[in-house]
């Protein structure tokens, strides 16, 4: 900020009907306006606004005056001269009308035939006359200028416009100038987004998008750290990617909840916010700058949203050389944001298709292998019974034992039905057909049949028949997760008793698989799916959402005290 203090003797000239007191050298005036036209030029900012304040007064019958100019962008500072004699009460009303003009407000003063001139007689028992003007560039306010006249000396309200002919003659070339490098900053701005959004669409590897958002973000904005949150909407938390700074490493990947801190408050309420003293401010926790070390002092964080949906949030933290963050701050993260949401989105469905396409590959994988291994325990161990049972009888045969061969042939027949009940059951698994032709409920029955006769287990089915008729996609994803939950039941869980129930209410349709067995520990599975190479609990979830459904799997069941409890429900608006 620019603050400038000057008490001057003023020597104005003689007054006039107008308020004015031009002097008749008028070489004298056009060399102080060549004065102000050189220090522009050179970029004297002080001095100019300083002799602008000056001119006034000393061609006007003003008293003292007051100048100040906005900060409104970061590539001005803020301006505010004051010459003459001021008494302490001129500056407390001059202070009110320059916080009035901040907030766009001025019911306090008088307002007068023109609509930037103000007449600021204040209360009863202040009777000095100030002019308050507003000073614009291209219908654009830029800050305001306020008068003190002699109680004899005010200019009439229809002199007004020569007033503010004269004041616009002396600070015109100031305010043009500073309304160019405003435009000219803006324009870089908008340039550098360009470029910002260019290099962020250029590719689709997301840790390429998350590191250079955040560091794009710190560097342009002049802060220490930046950090780029990514919403978990399942576990309703925000993680940390990316983040910058002394404690980038430390915080990398950390979770917090969706609704903890400036971020969480930034995700919840889907604002940007300025936090400027992060000790005042009770949104701030301090809990990562315990953790990490670093010292938070002021916050700049924006939402970022694709379509309406919010996909992650940015933070810059710690503007350099002690400085606040500002609405122009804001404005240019919040550009740079959405340009980074679409590419996070973008490099985001990017990995997913990916990490679908691993997924799928080792899905098929495990299917050849698990088809490979009930092949080979079953049926294939099954016919090398039967080739060897055909060799026995053979030889009965060469030695006439007819009556041991018809047992033999006995035995055989026996074979070749086990034999193809699970081959029959292996088809039955891979596509089933009759899912497709009768649904699911007759489908649930035939598997059922088929597994009564191959497992030691007591298969228990608890099927309502449907009032309607299921999408052929929610009977699929039905009986995938149920025939997945009992493969597992047959490999895992040693049980005794097994229990398929499929049923409807006023809301929902609904399906499980419960069993008596030994359970597992489903906290640990899920975090230990890339270390085991199976992906059957992530599939049965994948599945469930698929069909805007929930899925819940609880073991031990909360209804034995023991196995396992997989449960579904899904929207009957969402079934048929």
């Amino acid at each position: 900020m620019l603050t400038i203090n000057r008490s001057d003797q003023e020597s104005p000239l003689h007054p006039t009907e107008n308020g004015l007191a031009l002097s008749s050298a008028q070489s004298t005036f056009w060399l102080d306006l060549l004065e102000l036209n050189h220090l522009l030029k050179n970029n004297q900012d002080q001095n100019y606004w300083q002799l602008s304040a000056e001119l006034i007064l000393r061609y006007t019958l003003v008293k003292a005056g007051s100048l100040w100019l906005f900060r409104t962008h970061t590539s001005v500072p803020e301006i505010s001269v004051q010459v003459g004699a001021f008494d302490p009460i001129w500056l407390s009303r001059i202070r009110r009308w320059e916080i009035a003009l901040r907030s766009y407000s001025s019911d306090e003063f008088q307002s007068t035939r023109s609509d930037d001139v103000e007449l600021g007689l204040g209360r009863r028992d202040e009777d000095q006359p100030i002019i308050h003007m507003r000073l614009r560039m291209d219908g654009i306010l830029l800050g305001g200028i306020s008068l003190i006249f002699p109680a004899d000396a005010l200019p009439a309200n229809q002199n007004y416009d020569e007033l503010i002919g004269f004041i616009h003659l002396i600070l015109d070339g100031g305010l043009r100038a500073r309304q160019l490098a405003i435009t000219r900053q803006r324009l870089e701005q908008m340039s550098l987004i360009a470029q910002v959004s260019q290099s962020l669409n250029s590719t689709l590897d997301l840790e390429t998008v998350l590191r250079d958002t955040t560091e794009m973000s710190a560097m342009t904005l002049h802060a220490q750290a930046a950090t780029l949150f990514v919403v978990d909407e399942r576990n309703r938390e925000l993680i940390f990617y990316m983040p910058t700074g002394a404690a980038g490493g430390l915080l990398r990947e950390r979770r917090i909840p969706q609704n903890q801190g400036v971020a969480g408050w930034t995700s919840v309420n889907r604002k940007s916010i300025i936090v400027n003293d992060v000790n005042r401010d009770a949104r701030f926790t301090s809990h990562v700058d315990d953790s990490t070390g670093f010292k938070t002092r002021n916050i700049l964080c924006v939402p970022l949203m694709v379509q309406g949906r919010l996909v992650g949030v940015l933070e810059v933290l710690n503007k350099e050389n002690e400085e606040d963050f500002t609405e122009e701050d804001k404005n240019w993260l919040e550009k740079m944001g959405s340009q980074a949401a679409i590419a996070l989105e973008n490099a985001r469905l990017y990995q997913n298709l990916r990490n679908e396409q691993e997924r799928i590959i080792k899905a098929q994988e495990e299917v050849r292998h698990q088809l490979a291994r009930d092949l080979h325990d079953g049926p294939a161990q099954i016919l090398s019974l039967i080739i060897m049972n055909v060799d026995v009888a053979r030889r009965l045969l060469a030695r006439e034992r007819y009556e041991t061969v018809r047992s033999e042939l006995d035995l055989l027949e026996d074979l070749g039905r086990q034999a193809n009940r699970e081959l029959r059951t292996l088809l039955f698994e891979l596509r089933p057909i009759i899912l497709e032709s009768r649904g699911l409920v007759p489908a649930l029955h035939f598997y059922h049949e088929q597994l009564s006769n191959m497992i030691s287990s007591q298969f228990h089915l608890e099927l309502t028949d449907l009032p309607f008729t299921l999408k052929a996609k929610v009977a699929n994803n039905i009986f995938s997760i149920l025939q997945e939950a009992i493969t597992n039941i047959r490999k895992h869980a040693n049980a005794q008793n097994i229990w398929i129930r499929l049923w409807i209410d006023e809301s929902f349709l609904w399906f499980e698989s419960e069993d008596d067995g030994r359970g597992f520990d489903v906290n640990l599975l899920k975090h230990s799916y890339d270390d085991r190479g199976s992906f059957g609990l992530l599939n049965m979830h994948e599945r469930s959402e698929m069909m805007n459904g929930q899925l819940i799997v609880q073991s031990p069941s909360p209804r034995l005290g023991c196995g396992t409890l997989v449960q579904g429900k899904i929207p009957l608006a969402d079934v048929r």
